[in-house]
């Protein structure tokens, strides 16, 4: 298999898990396996509106891959690159995706909006974090490190651990 080939198995397959967890992701352990039985969810289920949708966390990583792919693009046709910026305008093209914008004004459509930006499938909100949102709203330059006093992801479950039945 070429490199190629294991990038896009690996965003696929980060993508089906995604998929597979939506339904149940801010879920308890006890409140999935009370809905999916002792062995828990073992296919697509219902999230967003659609069975096997994608969260926020895929959306990202999608966003992610073309900031370093146009970072890498750059590099080669130009010489030059600052992969945190071009990545962070790819952020701030997600963050357009959700039906919000910088605070600042930066544009992340000029020169261009790219391809991914244009599927519309990814124009939908898929409960980001309110850090994440927020850090990007209030950006100020592409590429600086956010500026926020968050201490996690807004996400995070204190759900008792429990191991899963088998």
């Amino acid at each position: 298999m070429d490199e190629r080939s294991r990038f896009r198995a690996c965003l696929l397959g980060g993508a089906v898990g995604d998929a597979l967890g939506g339904a149940v992701e801010f879920m308890s352990l006890d409140a999935i396996c009370s809905r999916f039985g002792p062995g828990g969810i073992r296919d697509y289920a219902t999230a967003y509106g659609r069975e096997g949708a994608i969260t926020d966390d895929t959306q990202m990583t999608l966003f992610t891959a073309e900031g370093l792919i146009r970072g890498l693009v750059r590099e080669r046709h130009k010489g030059i690159t600052s992969y945190s910026s071009v990545t962070a305008a790819a952020y701030q093209r997600w963050l357009l995706t959700q039906g919000d914008s910088n605070h600042a004004g930066l544009d992340p459509l000029d020169p261009e909006p790219g391809w991914l930006y244009t599927i519309k499938e990814l124009h939908s909100q898929r409960a980001p974090g309110l850090t994440c949102l927020s850090a990007l709203r209030n950006a100020r330059e592409l590429g600086v490190p956010a500026s926020n006093n968050s201490k996690r992801c807004g996400k995070t479950s204190h759900y008792p651990r429990r191991s899963m039945p088998r």
